[in-house]
This record gives C-alpha cells, structure tokens and sequence, in this order.
C-alpha cells in the first residue's frame, strides 16, 4: 500500500512540475512527465490490477489537468500502461536506448490514439502535417527524459520497500540440472 500510495503522489507530483514547466518551455519540447511516470512504473510494477487502477487514477488527473475529453488521458494511460506491463516481461529495457525507442515509440502511439479519439468524438479532420511534426518532436523529447524519469522511479519503489530491490531478475530457464 505504501509503494501504491507513493506512485500515486509521484504521479501527482509530475503532473504538477509538468504544467508548471509547460509555462515555461513550448509544448513539443516540454516532456510528458505524467506519461513518462506510467510508463515507466508499467515496466517495474508486480501486481496488473492494482497498477491499472493507479494509471486510471493518474489519467483522470491528468484530464482535469488539461481539459481534454474526460476519459480520454485516462483510457490512454492504462493502455500504455498495459503495454508497459507486457513488454517489461518480454523485453529487456534495462539499459538506455532500448528504453529511449520504447518510450518513443509507446509516445508515439499514444499522440495516434489521442488524434483518433478526438477525431472520432470531436468530428475534427485529420491533424495537419505540422501537427504530426511536433508529436515526432514530443516523442523524441519524451525519449530522452525517459532515463531520467525511470531513474527516479526506481529509487521510489526502493524508498518504498519494493522487495526486488533496484532490479527486477529475469526468470531463465535451463535444461541442466544441479550435480
């Protein structure tokens, strides 16, 4: 509970330092901190449901924060969580560029699904190319604070007590026997 309570408030936290740096910095080159916190909590989380919860809780912050469609961060942000969740048990994204494309590549499918929502609710036409420019930019952006961000986040779940330690092992099987 006090590791879910933390990530919470971490989330919180970002989302926070997220608007208040976006006061400062242009949108495209401003990082999505409270994305980059569901992403990379989805790569070291243990429990799906519980974590689900937390990025729905998180989303729906993040819809009150940007007046967005209601639902529509939060819908998102569960599903980049689930792909997180999945891919951290698939795929190793221990070290630094495997987990900058993957943030990259999880960035970009989100601007997509967020251009689809709105287009699909809002009857808006599709985004000009200019548009799509800058979510390539965002990505990117986003991609690079991506060690940072997980970085930080390790080193909560450790504060909190996260019985793995600084690293989550890797089950490997073998066909060897002990002598």
């Amino acid at each position: 509970m006090k590791k879910w309570g933390l990530s919470l408030g971490a989330g919180l936290l970002a989302l926070v330092i997220q608007g208040a740096l976006a006061t400062l910095v242009v949108p495209p080159w401003c990082p999505d901190l409270g994305l980059l916190v569901v992403l990379c909590l989805g790569l070291r989380w243990r429990g799906l449901a519980a974590g689900l919860v937390l990025a729905g809780l998180l989303g729906f912050s993040a819809d009150l924060l940007s007046g967005s469609l209601v639902g529509q961060h939060a819908l998102l942000r569960v599903l980049v969580f689930a792909g997180a969740f999945i891919a951290g048990r698939q795929l190793n994204l221990k070290g630094g560029m495997p987990l900058v494309a993957f943030v990259f590549a999880a960035t970009l499918a989100y601007g997509i699904g967020a251009a689809l929502i709105s287009q699909f609710f809002l009857e808006m036409g599709w985004p000009p190319a200019s548009v799509w420019a800058e979510g390539i930019l965002h990505a990117v952006i986003n991609g690079l604070c991506a060690p940072w961000v997980a970085a930080w986040v390790q080193l909560l779940g450790v504060w909190a007590g996260d019985e793995d330690g600084a690293t989550r092992a890797l089950p490997i099987e073998s066909s060897r026997r002990p002598i």
